[in-house]
């Protein structure tokens, strides 16, 4: 299977997370979290296979769709979206059938993602943005989120704790953390930052990084 990040990228799971951290010894950590993605960088790191995921989540399981159809709901060439139409079908997302697509309603990726993505809509997306997009549509958040995956919920993080544990830039940082406080998925405790206790969103995030991993090491796909 084609991680949707680059050639040479390994999933991170609990046998290779050790491997990232040896990694970011000699680069940056953002550069060792994209060269050993979590599920969720997996299925977000890539614009056309996020695109993709987050059209598909609004479509009619019963319908058909060609490779045009697709196509013209994200804005990528057309090798980028076979690269996300073979991504989403590697996750359960998509069925090929007899030379069209159509939706597995029932995949565990395919729920996730619509559940956190109400999730976010519930919590403060624009109305006119799926929330999926809108919390995924900037690396720097994607990779806020990924450190906080496994984030110690009685740890407290600085802003600078965030930016060596991402690599993110101080500057991005300090621009898109306060996203995160909105949406509940952090708190202001003076200058420092706690996992939000009420927040169903990271809770979310979880989910679909456990289900992306599941289906890429486990496949059993109609």
């Amino acid at each position: 299977m084609t991680l949707p990040t680059t050639d040479d990228a390994q999933l991170r799971t609990s046998d290779t997370g050790a491997e990232m951290w040896e990694f970011a010894e000699d680069a940056d950590p953002a550069e060792a979290r994209r060269a050993y993605p979590s599920g969720w960088l997996w299925v977000t790191g890539e614009d056309a296979v996020r695109s993709l995921l987050v059209a598909l989540l609004d479509a009619d399981p019963d319908a058909r769709y060609g490779f045009d159809d697709l196509a013209s709901r994200v804005d990528a060439d057309d090798a980028a979206v076979e690269r996300g139409i073979d991504a989403l079908i590697s996750l359960g997302v998509l069925v090929a059938d007899e030379g069209t697509y159509r939706v597995n309603e029932h995949a565990i990726v395919y729920h996730a993602a619509g559940e956190l993505s109400r999730a976010v809509e519930a919590t403060g997306a624009p109305d006119d943005e799926s929330g999926l997009a809108y919390l995924a549509r900037l690396e720097s958040v994607r990779l806020m989120l990924d450190a906080l995956l496994e984030a110690d919920r009685d740890r407290s993080l600085t802003q600078e704790d965030v930016h060596l544990l991402t690599g993110v830039s101080r500057k991005r940082v300090w621009l898109h953390v306060e996203k995160l406080v909105d949406l509940g998925v952090l708190e202001e405790t003076g200058d420092e930052y706690r996992l939000g206790p009420e927040s169903p969103i990271l809770r979310l995030v979880q989910s679909l990084d456990a289900a992306v991993v599941g289906a890429t090491l486990a496949p059993s796909h109609p």
